[in-house]
C-alpha cells in the first residue's frame, strides 16, 4: 500500500517553493555537491513511504553518514564536462593503432574541438571512475548500513561491467596517450555502456543526496526519528518539535495515543496555531521519507498518508465556495479514510466559510466522527469552544495555544498547553486600532458632506 499525499497537503507545508511564501522544506536539504543530487534530493522528497524497512534503511545510512562523513570527489564542473563528452555526436575515435597515430597526427599541432572534447571528458570521467572505485570499497566495512553497502556494490559492479582495462581506473591517471585515448573512446560512447555509466551517475547522485541530509542534521540540528512497526493504533511522541522557519523558534511537546488520538486545538488569533500544526505537519512528513525532523526527539508509527487542510479559497473555476471547498476536502478525507485507513490528519480552522451555527454543527458532526476513527490521528483547530463541553468525555486532547495578559496587552508564549482558550482577544486589537474612533469620525465625515 503506497503513502498518500496530495498537492494540497504539498502546499499547505511549504515542502517546495510556492508563491505563498519564500520558505520551502526543500530548501533544508539542497546544499548538494551537483545539481544532480539536488535533482535527487526533490526525487526523494516525493516519494513518501510506509515501509517501515525503507524508511529504517535510509536513516541508519543518515546516521552513518553524519558521523562518517564520505569525501564525494565529484564536482558540477566535471559532471558537465563528462556528460558533454558522452552526448558529443562527433570525433569517435577508432580503437586501432593505425587511426589513432592519424588522428593524433592531424590534432598535434592544430587541435580540433572535437578532439578536446574527447580528451578532456574521457580524462574526467577515468578520474571519477577512480574516486568511485574508492568509494565502493570504503562502503564494504561491517559496520556501514544496509543502504550504503548497497550502493556500494552496485558501483563496483557496473564499473566491471564497462569495457575498459582496470588498471584505467584503479589509479588516478590524468593524462592518457592517443592510443589509449582512442582505444577506451571506441568503447565508452556506445549504448551499452552509457547505459551503466548513467547507471553509475544516478548511485552516485543518490550518495551526494543522502550524505548532504547527513550534513544538514548537524547544520540544523535537526534530529532523525525512530518507527513503531506493526502498531494498529497511532502512537507518536514529538519532543522538541518547533518550525524550521522560524528563527529562535519555540520548541513544543507532543503525545498522541490511542487514547487521544485526536486533538481539539484552541487559541486566540496570532497565538501560533497554524505554525504548530505546519510543523508537526512537517515532522510527520519528513519522518515518512526517511529525513531527519525538527524536533529534539521523535518517535512514530507508520501512517499510510498525511492530509493537511491549513490554507483553503475558492474554487471559481469550479463554481465552488470556500464552504463548499471546505466540504469536499473532509469528503475526499474520509473517503480516503474508507480506503487506505490510518492517515495523519491535520484540520485547521474546519468550515470558517459559512455562519456560526452551520460551522459549530458541523464541526461537532465531524469531531465526534472522527474521534470514533481510532486507527488514524487528527488534529484539528476551532475557534469554536463552546463544543468543548461535548467533547470531555470522549478520547479527545484539549489543547491550546497559550497567551496571557500583561498590563491589559495579550504576551504570545507560542506554547502548547492542556486545556481550552477561554478568554479571546480579538476586540483588543479593533480597540488598540481606534476602530470604534475611526468609526465615529467616518460617520460625521458622511454628516458633512
Amino acid at each position: 500500500m503506497s503513502f498518500e499525499i496530495d498537492a494540497h497537503t504539498y502546499n499547505d507545508l511549504n515542502i517546495f517553493q510556492n508563491h505563498k511564501s519564500d520558505f520551502s522544506v526543500y530548501d533544508l536539504f539542497k546544499n548538494c555537491k551537483t545539481i544532480y543530487g539536488r535533482q535527487k534530493v526533490q526525487e526523494m522528497m516525493r516519494k513518501p513511504s510506509n515501509d517501515f524497512q525503507f524508511l529504517n534503511e535510509r536513516k541508519n545510512a543518515i546516521a552513518y553518514l553524519r558521523k562518517q562523513h564520505i569525501k564525494l570527489d565529484i564536482e558540477d564542473s566535471q559532471i558537465d564536462l563528462i556528460l558533454h563528452y558522452l552526448k558529443h555526436g562527433k570525433g569517435k575515435l577508432r580503437g586501432n593503432l593505425v587511426d589513432a597515430l592519424v588522428v593524433y597526427l592531424k590534432n598535434k599541432f592544430n587541435e580540433t574541438q572535437d578532439y578536446y572534447v574527447v580528451k578532456i571528458g574521457l580524462g574526467n570521467l577515468l578520474l571519477l571512475l577512480n574516486s568511485s572505485y574508492l568509494l565502493s570499497i570504503s562502503l564494504e566495512t561491517l559496520e556501514t548500513p544496509t543502504r550504503l553497502k548497497e550502493l556500494g556494490i552496485a558501483i563496483k559492479k557496473l564499473i566491471a561491467q564497462l569495457p575498459i582495462d582496470k588498471s584505467y581506473y584503479i589509479s588516478k591517471k590524468t593524462k592518457l596517450n592517443f592510443l589509449d585515448l582512442s582505444k577506451i573512446d571506441a568503447v565508452i560512447r556506445v549504448s551499452k555502456s552509457l547505459k551503466l555509466l548513467y547507471e553509475l551517475f544516478d548511485v552516485l547522485y543518490e550518495i551526494d543526496a543522502l550524505q548532504t541530509i547527513a550534513d544538514t542534521v548537524v547544520q540544523r540540528e535537526l534530529t532523525l526519528p525512530e518507527y513503531l512497526n506493526n502498531t494498529t493504533n497511532p502512537n507518536i511522541i514529538i519532543e522538541g518539535l518547533y518550525h524550521p522557519a522560524i528563527s529562535s523558534a519555540v520548541k513544543n511537546n507532543l503525545t498522541i495515543n490511542h487514547q487521544n488520538h485526536l486533538t481539539f486545538l484552541s487559541g486566540s488569533n496570532m497565538a501560533g496555531k497554524s505554525s504548530l500544526l505546519k510543523s508537526i505537519g512537517i515532522a510527520i512528513y519528513l519522518a515518512h521519507i526517511g529525513f531527519p525532523v525538527p524536533a529534539l526527539r521523535m518517535q512514530t508509527t507508520i501512517f499510510n498518508g498525511l492530509i493537511t487542510t491549513i490554507n483553503i479559497a475558492d474554487n471559481v473555476q469550479n463554481g465552488l465556495s470556500h464552504y463548499l471547498s471546505e466540504v469536499m476536502r473532509v469528503k475526499y478525507l474520509l473517503n480516503l479514510l474508507i480506503e487506505k485507513q490510518k492517515i495523519f490528519v491535520i484540520l485547521d480552522e474546519l468550515f470558517k466559510g459559512t455562519n456560526s451555527k452551520d460551522a459549530s454543527e458541523a464541526t461537532g458532526l465531524v469531531v465526534d466522527g472522527f474521534s470514533k476513527i481510532k486507527n488514524s490521528a487528527f488534529i484539528i483547530s476551532s475557534h469554536i469552544t463552546e463544543l468543548t463541553e461535548r467533547f470531555k468525555n470522549q478520547n479527545i486532547s484539549l489543547m491550546h495555544m497559550e497567551h496571557l495578559m500583561e498590563s491589559d496587552k495579550p504576551i504570545f508564549t507560542y506554547q502548547l498547553k492542556k486545556g481550552v482558550t477561554k478568554d479571546g482577544i480579538g476586540m483588543y486589537f479593533i480597540h488598540n486600532e481606534n476602530i470604534p474612533k475611526l468609526l465615529s469620525f467616518a460617520e460625521k465625515a458622511s454628516l458633512n458632506n
